[in-house]
């Protein structure tokens, strides 16, 4: 009996062992940064009154988990995103949860024979151009159906987002009236390629209800934007260009009064447009950037009949080390004392010239120099200006290996009178900072 249980035991082995394993083919890919920096004058106040001073990182794992041909699972977090030595929980924003493990993209993908379609939390960010984009925070509920044909990609997109009251309909006044109280994007995009650039087109539709939930004050909110892109290379010039614009019902109330709140129109505009020579082994360029402020009134909308604003920047175009920089403003804060002014706004007009040598493939020393100015007053009193100054910066960047870089930088801010807010007795000084980076990508 013992024989005949070694032979059936035996048996089972070698067949468990000779069948095809079901288990799915796993890739990974992800990030580390670690950045330190020492920030001079962040407030820009005269006489200065402290530094910042510190080193962040985070740690960015992405999976795809390839089930089937044609059928992968993707998900991506971050870990350890915080500032060396802080305790736990001290984060620049409310939802990372810093030392811990953040999950932001979850998703299928599946092909079908008239193409692919993903669900799941995945970014929402990235278009066209950099100038826009956050592909580092948009991340969320969507829904999208790919098709390409030849050098020609069309996607379907939706995209949702609860309120504070999740799915519940909350009831109010004698009409009944019932707030889903969440917001919609329904998106229809389209490029095409050919050897020397692309060019796309992006339409967007808008329906947000999260702020009509009071028949007495509510409002919904339901508008267009449309969004074209080009990229093109002629010889060794490469250009690119993007342009935004919204219009539509920025405020449309459930119960209009005139003397109290009025329906409110969205005419928001951006535009970015960046030229690169490549001289090697120097090269030289310039960047134009536009993203309309809106000016704000006193009446009970704040800002007139017409909204202006809202078109932003984004977090991934960060055309200096000072101003405009997504990572200083997330873990210093905003730039200025008595007027504040972060990076991803959406009120500004801008230009850079830039410059920069490669004496060896492996090391790209770049020299830029940028001006930028407020376009509205973004405050009912008006501004002593609008100018926010002029900022200098200098970066090395050395590849140790392919998969890993060192850059040193050093920026200097000749603050504008704009950060002197709405008294010319306000004083403002200068500032500077000193930084180093270290980035693997794997």
């Amino acid at each position: 009996m013992r024989k005949f249980c070694l032979i059936l035991l035996s048996i089972g082995l070698i067949t468990a062992f000779s069948m095809p394993a079901a288990a799915a083919d796993v890739k990974f890919d992800g990030s580390y940064v670690a950045q330190g920096t020492y920030d001079n004058n962040r407030k820009l106040a005269d006489p200065t009154y402290g530094s910042v001073s510190s080193i962040w990182q985070r740690a960015r794992i992405g999976t795809t988990f390839k089930i089937a041909e044609g059928l992968t699972f993707t998900t991506r977090f971050d870990a350890m995103e915080k500032v060396w030595g802080a305790a736990a929980g001290y984060a620049a924003t409310p939802d990372t949860i810093s030392e811990n493990i953040k999950f932001e993209n979850a998703f299928v993908t599946f092909a079908v024979p008239i193409g692919t379609f993903q669900a799941g939390y995945m970014n929402r960010g990235a278009w066209g151009t950099v100038y826009g984009n956050n592909s580092e925070t948009d991340n969320g509920a969507r829904a999208r159906y790919i098709f390409v044909t030849g050098p020609v990609t069309v996607r379907a997109v939706w995209d949702k987002v609860e309120g504070s009251k999740g799915v519940v309909a909350t009831q109010y006044g004698t009409a009944g009236y019932a707030s889903e109280h969440d917001s919609e994007k329904f998106a229809l995009e389209g490029w095409y390629k050919w050897n020397a650039g692309e060019a796309g087109l992006q339409l967007q539709y808008v329906l947000d209800t999260s702020n009509a939930d009071s028949q007495a004050t509510g409002y919904k909110a339901k508008y267009y934007a449309i969004n074209p892109y080009a990229k093109a290379k002629f010889g060794p010039v490469y250009v690119e260009a993007e342009l935004g614009f919204a219009t539509g019902k920025y405020r449309e109330y459930i119960t209009e009064n005139a003397t109290i709140r009025m329906d409110q129109d969205i005419s928001a505009w951006r535009g970015y447009i960046m030229a690169n020579a490549d001289l090697k082994p120097a090269y030289v360029g310039a960047v134009v950037f536009y993203a309309s402020g809106d000016k704000k009134t006193t009446d009970a909308n704040g800002t007139g009949s017409k909204y202006e604003g809202g078109v932003k920047t984004g977090n991934d175009f960060n055309p200096c080390l000072i101003l405009m920089n997504y990572d200083m403003g997330r873990w210093y804060g905003a730039v200025g004392n008595y007027q504040t002014v972060a990076n991803n706004i959406d009120n500004v007009f801008g230009g850079q010239l830039f410059a920069g040598i490669k004496p060896m493939p492996k090391l790209d020393v770049k020299f830029n120099v940028t001006t930028a100015k407020l376009n509205e007053n973004p405050t009912t009193t008006e501004l002593v200006s609008k100018k926010l100054g002029y900022e200098a910066d200098l970066t090395a960047a050395y590849k140790i290996y392919d998969n890993l870089e060192y850059m040193i930088g050093f920026g200097y801010l000749w603050a504008g009178d704009a950060f002197k807010g709405t008294s010319s007795t306000n004083k403002v000084e200068n500032d500077y900072l000193v930084t180093h980076k270290l980035t693997l990508t794997f």
